[in-house]
């Protein structure tokens, strides 16, 4: 199934003799409406984004426009509607039934200067079997479309959206052949004479039928807006459904009561029968007794029972026989507080009277409107609220019992989880919204707290442990207002202060003894040692930025390379792929935060060594080069801290594999040497350690050194799909002389420190292939030499693309390194492999000199040294939805490295949009991959630029703000932007620089929306 929407008005119809369909589509459609609205929030049955639909005014005098209850929406939206003429006027939710597919929007009349608004009149007796109808409005995105059809059925069941999706029940629906699809939703149902005879709700995917909801509780719910009355809801939290007789019959119903009510009712076809009924509700067997009442009388016959059961079937309801869903309604709806009698038929439990007798179930209707949320809590990027019917029905769960998940953010450190229950936190149930922010507010910032879950539909709970976030989100409880049309936002006050941890104190006598059985086998012994030094890695990252997206998985394994006096882990930039993210690390079993403290090929990150167990000690490095054949074994950790191994051989040494340039353009591993070995280890991070030989003593068997780092690298294929392989990094080349840097400033240095290079990326070639292209037989006779070192094959470097864009007049191009040159010297040092690339000590050089093998020549060429472009930054800045930083280096690489575009901020550091999120005005308009450099005509070059605009600029909410943009092949678009600051305040963030070195959070405008603390 699917689901649409239009709206509706009231006319006043000419004479029916007169009327012509051409005459009435031209009247009416002044009075029908595109609706264009965006979902703020994930919520109850709803998903955050952009959608389009339709409506219809319905009273030109209270600005009312009738669409569906999905369009309308339970959850906070923002929505503008626009007329025939493309006009365009904001428009407010005041109404969404909380069971029935229809809502209600209001808008201000004197905003209109340019259209005449016509009404469109509800009149729900006059649908007919064959009456012919059609359906106007926003199909499949069109701004006008006009479908007729024949009304097929007016007694069909309510369609099904899905257990995850919002459903409509207890009413008919009506059929047609008429094929609405996606944005048709609320369109009105007109008959000849231009009245609408039901609301447009949904449609077949399978089929072209579609299905339209009566609007006889529609006109009861307008009437009493227009009053500017409640519209009361009841529930007995029971759903019903309508059997035909001959149906009712094989469900037990006795020939002699359905002559009874065939004779009360000719023109009915069947009963209601009660199909579900929910645990704990009002007319549930199972709930609590109330205090007495006055007795209801029972009639002669009547068994009186304690609730309703599925198979029931429905006679009567106060005494009032009932035969459909109208019926029954109009007496629940005006029964709220208040005590009701329902008689009914059980087959196999007739009661006193034997098969002829009934059954009396006496209930207490219950406020719907209770039952259904109007109010959430924003924390840590999670929205939680209530249970509602919808999703308690959805799935037969108990409301109550459990708070529901929209969106889990840091609880599952992944943003998109949903549909499930928090019953408790820290040990405290919260059953119940206000429970659950009781709780949350007692607990301190990064805090780590089990909640207890449970699946939706399933019946047992399960613990996860979750990092508390109150740094990289705002909390907010918001809560709908549907006089003003708007969300409440009130914020939670300040966190605890955060706990101090500390190790405890073991005393001697307390210490459980480690001490090596003296029949250990010294291999495991070794084993088990190098285990301690080995530590998992989980990363959540908060907003998509630098390329990475926060919907990714984070994780992996790494090895600690120093504890004194800066402890550091050494991991792979697949695990920990930039600066902004919570760590949690685990070691030994023991699981603690982390910061990261280095960010280059591989990442280094920090951890306070006191919170460490007393067996966790820095592995020895072997300082003997590894060479092609060596047997080694491949030594990681699974994810719940076992220990894998697996011996194998080094299959080459060389530049890794080719990274793909990413889109959305992320770092990726580049001139590194590749540590390649034969077989798969089966785990996706480790160390590499040579093989103990036969004659090894012992003491060699209990100290494996580690001669490599095993790491993930990840990239993505040409059909842009991720993909990750593993492979070794020499330590002793490229780790070992970053970490004593690190020790020696006592990690007081920036995470990225600048730094020099050729701006040149390298790949290599067989040896063979350049051995056609003019290589002299000396230096083909050097390559052979140097590859023997290592047991390897020859494999001369070539230039392989550009890592930025360059200035470069035609005239010198011959002067600088083009790609396929092959690489024969720098600084008069001959190049035979990718790792001689640290020894340039570019640092120190404005530039090299680089000998290059070129048409069969050698050139030699003065190539200058460039500073080399951060991968990450430490500001970012969320700008109406879009998560916006400077520019990074991987982005850079995919801009025209000869030709690039005067609009790319090369030069400045510029503002790019690294991600958007869903529900925010930048949705669908800001474009990730995009630099902002205009807003509202005023340039943009840096992320300061774009805050000082914010401060400067008060923009109203609704207003547009224009945004140029142009993309990574100098494209440029100008799209416009609706302010939201109540829901998407700009917020900033930055990393300290100092002490935590952690991020911190700046509102840089919405406080005004603010109405309160919590």
């Amino acid at each position: 199934m699917s689901a649409t929407s239009f709206a509706s008005g009231t006319s006043v119809a000419s004479s029916p003799d007169k009327e012509t369909w051409d005459k009435t589509i031209a009247r009416v459609i002044n009075g029908i409406v595109s609706i264009k609205a965006t979902t703020t929030r994930p919520f109850d049955t709803e998903s955050a984004g952009d959608y389009t639909a339709t409506g219809f005014v319905i009273s030109k005098k209270h600005g009312l426009i009738l669409s569906n209850r999905h369009v309308v929406s339970p959850a906070p939206i923002t929505s503008v509607a626009v007329f025939v003429n493309y006009e365009e006027v904001p428009i407010k939710p005041v109404y969404r039934d909380p069971t029935h597919d229809f809502g209600v929007f209001r808008y201000d009349p004197s905003k209109l200067k340019h259209i005449s608004v016509e009404e469109i009149e509800l009149r729900p007796e006059l649908a007919r079997v064959g009456e012919d109808i059609k359906v106007v409005g926003n199909d499949a995105g069109e701004k006008l479309s006009i479908l007729g059809s024949t009304l097929a059925r007016l007694d069909r069941h309510a369609p099904s959206y899905g257990t995850d999706s919002y459903n409509d029940f207890n009413t008919f629906y009506m059929q047609a052949a008429s094929g609405t699809s996606g944005g048709s939703s609320g369109s009105p149902v007109l008959n000849i004479n231009g009245q609408a005879v039901a609301l447009n709700a949904g449609g077949s995917n399978s089929s072209q039928s579609s299905f339209y909801l009566p609007l006889h509780r529609v006109v009861r719910a307008v009437e009493k807006i227009k009053r500017e009355e409640a519209v009361s809801r009841g529930t007995l939290q029971t759903e019903f459904l309508h059997h035909s007789y001959d149906e009712l019959r094989r469900l037990g119903l006795t020939e002699l009561m359905e002559e009874e009510c065939r004779a009360r009712d000719s023109s009915a076809t069947g009963l209601l029968g009660v199909i579900r009924v929910l645990k704990g509700g009002p007319a549930s067997p199972d709930r609590p007794q109330l205090p007495n009442k006055a007795e209801v009388a029972l009639p002669i016959g009547v068994t009186r029972v304690h609730g309703l059961e599925p198979g029931d079937i429905l006679f009567t309801c106060n005494g009032e026989h009932i035969t459909d869903f109208t019926g029954l309604w109009s007496i629940i709806d005006d029964s709220v507080g208040e005590d009701i009698t329902i008689e009914i038929f059980r087959a196999g439990k007739e009661g006193k009277a034997g098969a002829t007798g009934r059954l009396q179930v006496v209930c207490t209707v219950q406020d719907l409107h209770t039952i259904t949320p109007s109010r959430f809590l924003e924390i840590g990027g999670a929205v939680i609220h209530d249970l509602s019917y919808q999703m308690g029905r959805n799935h037969n769960v108990q409301l109550g019992t459990g708070v529901f998940c929209a969106a889990s953010g840091f609880i599952s450190w992944s943003s998109w989880s949903r549909d499930f229950l928090i019953t408790a936190v820290d040990g405290k149930p919260t059953k119940t919204l206000d429970q659950f922010i009781e709780v949350i507010k007692g607990i301190p910032d990064y805090k780590r707290v089990p909640f207890m879950t449970r699946s939706m539909g399933k019946t047992e709970d399960k613990m996860m442990m979750v990092d508390i976030d109150r740094h990289f989100f705002l909390a907010a409880l918001f809560e709908r207002n549907d006089k003003a049309g708007v969300w409440v936002r009130r914020e939670l006050e300040a966190p605890p202060p955060e706990e101090v941890f500390s190790a405890p104190d073991v005393k001697d006598e307390d210490a459980i003894s480690t001490e090596e059985d003296d029949e250990e086998d010294p291999e495991e012994a070794g084993l088990e040692k190098l285990k301690g030094s080995l530590v998992n890695v989980v990363c959540r990252l908060p907003y998509s930025i630098y390329g990475h997206t926060s919907a990714s998985n984070y994780s992996g394994v790494g090895v600690i390379v120093s504890l004194s006096p800066v402890p550091l882990i050494l991991f792979d930039r697949s695990s920990v792929p930039a600066e902004m993210l919570d760590i949690r690390l685990t070691v030994s079993n023991k699981n603690i935060p982390g910061q990261v403290v280095y960010l280059g090929a591989f990442t280094l990150v920090s951890f306070d060594n006191k919170l460490l167990p007393k067996n966790v000690s820095v592995p020895e490095w072997d300082t003997k080069p590894l060479k092609v054949r060596d047997e080694i074994k491949v030594i990681g950790l699974s994810p719940d801290q076992l220990l894998v191994q697996k011996e194998t051989s080094i299959a080459s040494i060389g530049v890794n594999f080719n990274t793909w340039q990413c889109n959305p353009p992320r770092h990726r591993l580049i001139n590194i040497e590749n540590i390649s070995v034969s077989e798969s280890s089966g785990c996706w991070g480790g160390v590499i350690v040579r093989k103990p030989s036969k004659t090894a003593s012992d003491e060699e068997k209990r100290t494996l050194k580690v001669a490599a780092y095993y790491m993930t690298i990840s990239s993505q294929n040409k059909n842009g799909d991720d993909s990750f392989w593993t492979q070794g990094l020499d330590i002793q080349r490229y780790v070992i002389p970053v970490v004593a840097r690190i020790n020696e400033e006592l990690a007081t240095g920036p995470v990225e420190p600048p730094y020099r290079d050729l701006g040149i990326e390298f790949s290599d070639m067989s040896l063979a292939t350049v051995s056609t292209m003019g290589l002299s037989q000396k230096r083909f006779d050097a390559y052979v030499k140097a590859a023997k070192k290592i047991r390897g094959a020859p494999r001369p470097l070539i230039v392989e693309s550009r890592l930025r864009p360059s200035s470069v007049s035609p005239e010198h191009e011959d002067k600088c390194p083009k790609i396929a040159d092959i690489v024969l010297e720098i600084d008069s040092k001959p190049i035979h492999r990718v790792s001689q690339l640290t020894e340039l000590n570019l640092e120190s050089k404005e530039s090299v000199e680089m000998v290059v093998l070129r048409g069969g020549k050698e050139l030699t060429l003065t190539i200058p040294t460039t500073p080399a472009h951060p991968s990450t930054g430490t500001h970012v800045v969320q700008f109406f939805g879009a998560i916006v930083h400077a520019t990074h280096a991987a982005v850079l690489e995919q801009v025209d490295s000869k030709n690039p575009s005067p609009l790319i901020p090369i030069k400045t550091p510029g503002v790019y949009v690294g991600g958007v999120s869903y529900g925010s005005p930048a949705l669908d308009n800001i474009r990730p991959t995009h630099w902002i450099l205009e807003v509202d005509g005023v340039s943009i070059s840096s992320i300061d630029d774009l805050i000082d605009v914010v401060k400067s600029r008060k923009w109203e909410t609704g207003e547009y703000i224009r945004i140029k943009q142009v993309n990574r092949k100098g494209i440029t678009s100008v799209v416009s932007i609706r302010v939201d600051e109540r829901f998407w305040p700009v917020l900033g963030w930055k990393r300290q620089s100092s002490g935590s070195r952690r991020w911190t959070q700046e509102r840089i405008s919405g406080l005004e929306f603010v109405e309160g603390i919590i």
